[in-house]
């Protein structure tokens, strides 16, 4: 995963006028970087929240036992955490890329939104687990609106489509559904970007390359 990665980030970077020798240098640095910290998560809040649970009371009844249920709250913590590997890099080389190309920032934010308000209608929020979302909805609906947005500039599709996918993917199916993952599957830690592993985020966007720089071919 990490040398396919780095192969599309160089593309990207050479898009932006970067020297090819230099921008294949960073993209091993970002690709290799992002799997040696992918079991790192930066705590940034922990909640705290009341939970129902469900106890059982027996009474025996001629000698016959009934169980009797009953809820009761517990007091319980949720850690809000961001993947380094899976959101945190991918984000930045996202925000620095609509930094080089701010001259087309009404139209990378277009599709960014357009993005996250689908990730956030194909996401679901599993009791105990979190928010989960196949990777390729948002690369394929990014790579579409690329298409759209970018039809008179090709060579900005593939970048257009990371962006898209990355931060509409972190914005759409993460943020907007963080309440949801708090009060809905209560798990012990949120980690934003990934468990340990590359989350739907850094994948999302390696495979909008991917399909964009197919149909260019």
């Amino acid at each position: 995963m990490a040398l396919v990665s780095a192969g599309y980030f160089s593309q990207l970077l050479s898009t932006i006028g970067i020297n090819r020798d230099v921008a294949i240098l960073v993209a091993l640095l970002i690709s290799f970087v992002s799997l040696f910290t992918s079991p790192l998560n930066l705590i940034l809040k922990e909640v705290k929240r009341e939970a129902e649970v469900i106890e059982q009371d027996v009474i025996f009844f001629f000698g016959y036992p009934i169980f009797i249920p009953r809820i009761t709250k517990i007091s319980a913590n949720t850690l809000i955490a961001v993947n380094f590997g899976g959101a945190l890099i991918p984000a930045t080389v996202s925000i620095f890329l609509v930094y080089e190309l701010r001259a087309y920032l009404y139209l990378l934010l277009i599709n960014v939104i357009l993005v996250a308000l689908l990730s956030k209608l194909f996401s679901r929020v599993i009791r105990g687990v979190g928010v989960v979302m196949h990777p390729l909805i948002p690369s394929l609906f990014s790579v579409i609106f690329s298409y759209i947005l970018f039809y008179k500039l090709h060579i900005l599709i593939p970048l257009s489509a990371y962006v898209g996918s990355v931060l509409g993917t972190l914005i759409g199916a993460d943020l907007l559904n963080l309440k949801r993952i708090i009060d809905d599957a209560r798990p012990q830690i949120i980690s934003i970007g990934g468990m340990g592993t590359f989350d739907g985020i850094f994948v999302s966007g390696i495979i909008a390359i991917f399909i964009s720089e197919l149909l260019l071919l």
